[in-house]
């Protein structure tokens, strides 16, 4: 049943409709990715919305997303309850809506390290852990409601 689910949801981004997953937007307006991570911490625990360009997807379960806006680089990350909602890798290179809680995430020099290793194995991508000089802090969307543009 999964599959089907995730099937229906490829096919149908293959089409002109949005592709609405999770429960209904509830904010009338999105701000930019570069506009929550300029004041991050002063939206830490509420609810946002922000619209950009899908330049990555969690290519295992689909439980996350890289969003982007499309005057930086700078990546706001989505996350997805397991399960709950799958992101299609086919939304890479759509623009999308998401909302939910802004959260930041304290990490030591160790754990960013095996939290790279872990998504560069995920990704099939390569690994350098002496990029890694220092912890990290990092702001992401415990997402609730995606809207994958057409």
């Amino acid at each position: 049943m999964k599959y089907l689910a995730i099937a229906v949801t490829a096919a149908s981004l293959a089409f002109a409709a949005d592709v609405k997953l999770g429960k209904p937007l509830t904010l009338s307006q999105s701000s930019t990715v570069a506009e929550v991570l300029a004041q991050p911490e002063t939206l830490v625990g509420k609810t946002v919305q922000v619209k950009g360009k899908v330049t990555e997807v969690c290519k295992m379960m689909g439980c996350w997303m890289a969003l982007v806006d499309p005057n930086t680089t700078k990546p706001l990350r989505i996350k997805v309850n397991d399960g709950v909602i799958v992101i299609p890798k086919e939304a890479v290179g759509k623009m999308a809506v998401a909302e939910g809680s802004l959260t930041r995430i304290q990490l030591t020099k160790e754990q960013a390290i095996g939290r790279a290793k872990h998504e560069a194995e995920e990704q099939g991508r390569s690994f350098d852990a002496s990029k890694i000089t220092s912890g990290q802090t990092i702001y992401q969307i415990q997402g609730n409601s995606i809207v994958i543009q057409n």
